[in-house]
């Protein structure tokens, strides 16, 4: 039995051996499909859009909103640590000194999962709210952003009830925030769409600016530690020693977690067009700074400011001949100059694709009913009947509304005035003489019945003493 049992265990593996080996189809199919994507560019075709890595992104212009590139953006996504720009533009509109030191709490450190980004800081050790702001911007670290939070409320709970209120008041509508760091929550997201409105907003103040755009920074020894902790900033676009620098970048902000992939949000100008970019839910960080790389050149090299009005003038003998302002110049022409000067704004752009023909722009002139501010009308443009947009038109006569708006109109709601200043002053005499009538009358009456009351006492004493005198007598 042990021999037959040894003889059919040989012929099996011989047969084993004998059939060729090679990868099944769909191991083939699978290397194949698992073959990671590239960021495609399309240098000889610069209109047509790039193929990106990225499942969400959106090219955003930082001045007016304008979306120039769009995929995904409205879908809901995990930020990760493109977070920490909402919490660093709230803390800073919170004051904090920068100079004031700080004593890091226990929350701050073991509330943080331990093997994020982190600088190192431990409980009781004291660092100034500067260090704490470059560490949240510049190396993304996790504590610091949560101590940061600790400064403009009691707890983190608090802080994202300010996270959600600032982020609906800047114009999020598919956002909800749960923590000061962006470490993975589920009821913690955004998306693309979103976070270009908050990086825009947050774009306007200064010292943001300056956070986000720094390459290095230094946290100086503590009571705590020896030793400095340098910090060098995570986005390799502002790097010029990383492959991925992109000249034209002035800062952001990046992102990781396992759930989210790889974020990241960025600003960059080029000439006079400020743009913002943000990648969402990419699978490998190199990929989004590729992606970004790829939009800024194709939005770049697409889109322009155009001023409609840049060299335009009322008293221009150019501007009374130029069919593009006629309109304008000859309204301006038929008022008094001793009364009323015009003005526009020679700054106005219009962010156009570069395959716009500018001549085939239309202007239309809409003057107001009831000027107000200053304001008289507006001229709107368009181009093959798309409204693309309009700027007002100003005067800097301070007099010039009530002059145009309220000669007739004045004199009417004057009459109806003066006719209701009359009938509430008759109304006024009327019910003053009652009160008066009916404080006469009321005292009139008083004095009667004191005169009644003494008459019924002297009579009823009259009485007492004429019966007492009879009895006597």
């Amino acid at each position: 039995m042990k021999k037959l049992l040894a003889v059919l265990m040989a012929l099996s593996l011989i047969f084993t051996l004998s059939i060729p080996v090679k990868a099944t189809d769909e191991n083939q199919d699978t290397e194949e499909t698992t073959e990671h994507p590239e960021t495609t560019e399309y240098p000889d075709d610069p209109t047509r859009e790039p193929d990106l890595v990225c499942n969400a992104a959106i090219v955003m212009d930082a001045a007016t909103g304008q979306i120039l590139y769009e995929k995904n953006a409205h879908e809901k996504k995990y930020p990760a640590s493109t977070t920490k720009i909402l919490t660093t533009i709230i803390a800073l509109e919170h004051n904090l000194d920068f100079n004031k030191t700080i004593t890091i709490s226990e929350n701050a450190v073991w509330d943080v999962e331990r093997d994020s980004t982190l600088i190192g800081l431990d409980v009781g050790e004291k660092v100034t709210i500067g260090d704490l702001f470059y560490a949240t911007m510049v190396r993304s670290a996790n504590e610091c952003a949560y101590a940061l939070s600790e400064q403009v409320a009691d707890n983190i709970q608090e802080f994202a009830v300010l996270m959600n209120e600032k982020a609906a008041e800047i114009g999020c509508e598919n956002t909800h925030f749960v923590t000061p760091n962006g470490l993975h929550d589920d009821d913690h997201y955004s998306t693309a769409y979103d976070m270009a409105l908050i990086t825009k907003y947050a774009l306007q103040n200064e010292t943001f600016r300056q956070l986000a755009g720094t390459l290095s920074y230094t946290v100086p020894p503590t009571n705590l530690a020896d030793e400095t902790r340098p910090l060098w900033n995570g986005n390799k676009m502002i790097n010029p020693a990383e492959p991925y620098y992109y000249e034209y970048c002035e800062g952001g902000k990046t992102g990781y977690t396992s759930k989210a992939n790889n974020t990241l949000v960025t600003f960059s100008k080029k000439d006079d067009l400020e743009l913002i970019c943000v990648i969402m839910d990419c699978d490998g960080s190199r990929y989004s700074y590729t992606d970004s790389k790829a939009l800024y050149n194709f939005c770049y090299n697409n889109y322009s400011y155009f001023y409609p009005l840049s060299d335009f003038s009322f008293d221009s003998e150019e501007a009374l001949t130029e069919n593009t302002n006629h309109i304008l110049s000859n309204y301006y022409s038929s008022l008094d100059h001793e009364m009323v000067d015009l003005t526009v704004d020679k700054n106005y752009a219009l962010l156009l694709s570069r395959s716009v023909d500018t001549t085939q722009i239309q202007q239309t002139i809409s003057l107001y009913d009831h000027p107000q501010d200053r304001a008289l009308g507006e001229i709107t443009f368009s181009y093959n009947d798309e409204v693309l947009g309009s700027t007002v038109i100003n005067s800097t006569s301070p007099l010039l509304s009530s002059t145009m708006n309220q000669e007739e109109p004045a004199e009417d709601d004057g009459k109806w005035k003066q006719t209701l200043k009359k009938v509430l002053i008759t109304i006024g005499i009327v019910l003053a003489a009652l009160i008066v009538i009916f404080i006469v009358y009321s005292a009139f009456g008083v004095i009667k019945r004191k005169i009644r009351q003494k008459s019924r006492y002297r009579y009823r004493r009259r009485s007492r003493r004429k019966r007492r005198d009879d009895y006597y007598f």
